[in-house]
């Protein structure tokens, strides 16, 4: 089945990783013969013409689709696109690549849908003007299918479904991608290479630096510690550090004493974030808004303890109490508490541990999604 695949863009982000794992077990399935079409460039570029797929980039989509006029000239370059691409099925990653279902419809092309976001629909495209995002709402019953990864987003949407063609595939991650996870000599490697102290607590938190997924809790907290904890602590942030909400973060961390400000890391997006989960103790999602996020599973695979904010598809994930502890978005002062009770018994953080690999083991597989996702391409198009 030859597919044109649309992507937001090529960047080390949950989305995007999770959209080319997809596609390369598909392809190596031989379920489907794919292109990529992407709205930014990236390093997973790379990736997939490593792998024999073809990749063209069309940046900016976004920034020219402020009026209809001009959202209908992008979507008609993008169904010619598909026409000449001589597809039998698109397949559009994210709710920001709604130009991309418009142009199917044009095309005559049907399509599936992914969205990856957990924002209320009438809200999700509150960035474009109010005529634009009316088509952008509207376009979630062009598809012949669409996609949730989390029971909790597909309800965000459910009174769209009027054709019965919502359906809900949980995320499962390519472990394949971790061959020497839990590995103790490789955590010792790990942890050397990162400069971790012997004996400190590292605290991960993956994801783009951003107000929606709040790591300003995390800093509030660090700060909160008391000093007997927070020499022990160390925090690692790994992801994108530009924009304003990421300046603020680095000006709150400037603003702290001189032994807590050692204790804060932020890394930019790396295709090794194998050797962070690895150096790691454990993992907090601050997020506002998530859907399943793929960090989460991720860090149950390397046997991590979790605090998190209990929202969307999280809690189909976690369980509260068991491998996951949980505080509202925001609530620094709690999120503080939780992480001086991980630190200070170790006997709790092995448990969590334990049962985050028990909990992963229990969750759909990487070629179970796959072979639930070549399912729903095949209705889609018969």
């Amino acid at each position: 089945m030859k597919v044109v695949v649309f992507s937001h863009n090529l960047c080390y982000e949950g989305a995007s990783i999770s959209l080319k794992e997809l596609v390369l077990g598909l392809t190596r399935r031989g379920d489907i013969d794919p292109a990529i079409v992407a709205f930014e460039d990236g390093p997973l570029r790379a990736e997939f013409e490593s792998n024999g797929i073809p990749v063209q980039v069309f940046p900016g989509i976004l920034h020219k689709v402020s009026t209809l006029n001009r959202l209908s000239i992008e979507v008609e370059r993008l169904a010619l696109l598909i026409q000449e691409s001589g597809a039998g099925l698109v397949f559009v990653n994210t709710l920001l690549n709604f130009p991309a279902i418009l142009a199917a419809e044009r095309a005559g092309v049907p399509s599936v849908w992914n969205p990856r976001e957990s924002e209320p629909w009438d809200s999700a495209f509150r960035f474009l003007p109010d005529p634009v995002a009316q088509f952008a709402i509207a376009a979630i019953g062009l598809p012949r299918k669409v996609v949730f990864v989390a029971r909790a987003t597909r309800k965000v949407w459910n009174i769209f479904d009027v054709d019965g063609g919502f359906e809900v595939i949980h995320n499962g991650i390519n472990l394949n991608r971790f061959p020497l996870r839990n590995d103790a000599t490789e955590r010792t490697r790990c942890r050397s290479a990162l400069g971790l102290k012997a004996g400190s607590i590292a605290v991960l938190c993956v994801g783009t630096l951003c107000d929606r997924k709040g790591q300003m809790d995390l800093v509030e907290a660090f700060a909160a510690l008391p000093e007997a904890i927070s020499s022990r602590v160390q925090i690692l942030f790994v992801g994108d550090d530009r924009g304003s909400y990421a300046e603020a973060i680095k000006d709150r961390c400037r603003s702290l004493p001189v032994s807590v400000l050692g204790g804060i890391r932020i890394v930019p997006p790396t295709e090794s974030i194998a050797s962070f989960y690895a150096a790691a103790d454990v993992y907090v999602l601050s997020s506002k808004v998530e859907s399943f996020p793929r960090v989460v599973l991720e860090a149950m695979a390397f046997g991590l303890p979790i605090i998190t904010t209990p929202v969307f598809g999280v809690l189909e994930q976690v369980v509260e109490g068991e491998n996951a502890l949980f505080y509202p978005p925001g609530n620094s002062r709690l999120l503080a508490e939780q992480i001086e009770q991980l630190v200070s018994d170790d006997a709790l953080r092995l448990r969590m541990a334990e049962s985050s690999l028990q909990r992963i083991s229990q969750m759909t597989t990487f070629d179970e999604m796959v072979a639930a996702y070549a399912s729903v391409c095949r209705e889609a198009v018969s």
